[in-house]
């Protein structure tokens, strides 16, 4: 079996199993909905301080539903741990890497596009055709970076007594750099402005540097877990 071809029956593999099971996209919902609704609360829809924090409010709900779809990326799954079970497949560590980032991120899109539809019914929000077309932009190369670094980290933590703590201890702080980034993009978006090169560029090389990181590293991360594919 060629890599691609590998690649692409895991990715279908992956996502159709999460889809039947729906435990975590119900689990991502409502860490979406409940994040909503306690920004709602504490933010008048009405309110000048909406205006300046409606990017962050967006992101922040995002991000929190996306990490709990990174931490089944390679959670246990029945009987058996499911990293352990894909390592006995005759397929190279780095198709399996990128296998889970392409699942996972359409696993976190799914969830995605519900949260901003909800983001805009709470805060009463109505945005152009070119800003909505921004912010999904913006929103799938920030994604796809989070994804690549979320997935190459679970994988080091899923073993670990409190991996799904340390997951998020590792994960948070290293995400600063591209989440400040899709906030100000985001905020731009909103006021009818497009995000400039400097967005662009610093999303791009974080996705890059986290995904040749992702292909570089995983193999070691994982290299006693079970025989070479």
């Amino acid at each position: 079996m060629t890599s691609f071809r590998a690649w692409r029956v895991l990715v279908a593999w992956d996502f159709t199993r999460e889809m039947r099971r729906k435990n975590t996209l119900v689990a991502m919902g409502m860490m979406a909905l409940v994040t909503l609704f306690v920004f709602a609360f504490a933010i008048p829809t009405s309110s000048v301080e909406l205006d300046q924090s409606r990017a962050g409010i967006l992101w922040t709900t995002l991000l929190l539903a996306a990490t709990v779809g990174i931490d089944r990326a390679f959670r246990a799954d029945g009987e058996g741990r499911l990293l352990e079970g894909l390592l006995l497949s005759p397929v190279s560590r780095p198709t399996i890497y990128h296998a889970r980032v392409a699942s996972t991120l359409l696993f976190v899109l799914t969830i995605a596009v519900p949260s901003f539809g909800l983001f805009m019914l709470f805060f009463n929000q109505s945005v152009s055709a070119a800003a909505l077309g921004w912010i999904a932009l913006t929103a799938l190369a920030t994604l796809f970076g989070f994804v690549t670094l979320g997935v190459l980290l679970s994988s080091l933590t899923f073993s670990v007594r409190g991996g799904d703590v340390l997951l998020r201890v590792v994960l948070f702080p290293l995400l600063v750099p591209i989440f400040a980034t899709a906030v100000d993009a985001t905020s731009r978006a909103f006021d009818g402005g497009a995000p400039d090169a400097r967005h662009a560029g610093l999303i791009l090389a974080f996705d890059l540097t986290f995904l040749g990181a992702g292909h570089l590293l995983f193999d070691h991360g994982v290299k006693d877990l079970g025989p070479q594919g």
